[in-house]
């Protein structure tokens, strides 16, 4: 177990260091990426510093992948939200951006409530290997939550929509953790034939290209701290209840501890929520004395990546 949140944490920390990375790249070059098309995105993938956030994002899967190896989707989905404190401390001290001390509270307040889920609710790995009847029910009815939550996001606010769009997005990527876990424990039994010769990978790869659309459209319809908030409070509960049905995990189920884990996840909403709304909403790079001041980019405070 202390495998798998080693590695759950270094997922976090390296897909925050690729967004903090990748994002002062496009500033330092913003000017050229913006009045060149696609000349100017050559050139900006040519940046050591974004080909380095690059590398990060990789190892930011690979991560991932072995922490859900090596544990539970009930641990490794919910500490990944530590993504957005790393990314408030890189952007702090690689781009020198401000960031106020009711903001470092708000992430405190995440670690609070993670913290005390997994101790109150002491998640343990399952032995069970899922039939394909329990996948069908599973990604169906996911499935279907997400066809029912795209349909309501057609309407209303764009608040109200950029959290619909989120919350959608979170289900997919919980369903795509699920993949991700199934495809590593093939890769341990199997080899790499096996992986290459059953559907989890191609499955996963699906899902991964549907979350990351999800997710760009969820930031254009609505405002980010709605649709950031809603991710980062459903995957992990949608992740834990998949990590469950399919996979046989166990969480601490006494009265006690259901009211703990209660208490816990609505600590660590709290803060992702105060966290959204208060970190800074633009990342942007400390320019040299004599450089000319470029119009920021529109990035997201701690944007979260896939998983």
């Amino acid at each position: 177990m202390a495998a798998a949140i080693l590695f759950a944490v270094l997922s976090a920390l390296s897909s925050a260091g690729s967004a903090v990375l990748q994002r002062r790249a496009a500033v330092d070059h913003g000017e050229t990426v913006a009045g060149s098309g696609w000349r100017g995105a050559i050139s900006l993938v040519r940046q050591p510093m974004w080909l380095l956030g690059g590398a990060l994002l990789v190892g930011t899967f690979v991560f991932q992948a072995l922490g859900l190896y090596f544990g539970p989707l009930t641990v490794v989905q919910p500490i990944l939200v530590l993504e957005l404190i790393f990314t408030l401390g890189l952007r702090a001290f690689l781009l020198h951006d401000g960031i106020t001390t009711r903001t470092w509270l708000a992430g405190l307040t995440i670690c609070l409530g993670l913290a005390a889920f997994l101790i109150v609710a002491a998640p343990t790995d399952g032995n069970r290997v899922p039939h394909p009847w329990q996948w069908l029910l599973a990604v169906g009815s996911r499935g279907l939550l997400v066809l029912i939550l795209l349909l309501l996001s057609r309407y209303g606010p764009p608040a109200r929509r950029a959290a619909l769009f989120g919350a959608a997005t979170a289900i997919v990527w919980s369903v795509d953790a699920a993949f991700v876990k199934q495809t590593v424990d093939l890769l341990a039994h199997s080899g790499i034939i096996g992986v290459l010769t059953h559907w989890p990978l191609y499955a996963m790869a699906a899902t991964g290209v549907l979350g990351t659309a999800l997710l760009q459209a969820a930031y254009a319809v609505g405002p980010l701290a709605a649709s950031q908030a809603a991710l980062l409070i459903v995957d992990p509960l949608a992740s834990i209840l998949l990590g469950i049905e399919l996979f046989g995990e166990q969480l601490n189920a006494g009265p006690g501890y259901l009211a703990g884990i209660v208490v816990s996840f609505v600590v660590l909403g709290a803060g992702v929520v105060m966290l959204s709304r208060w970190a800074p909403p633009v990342m942007t790079a400390t320019p040299a004395p004599d450089a000319p001041v470029r119009a920021p980019a529109a990035p997201s405070p701690a944007e979260p990546g896939p998983g």
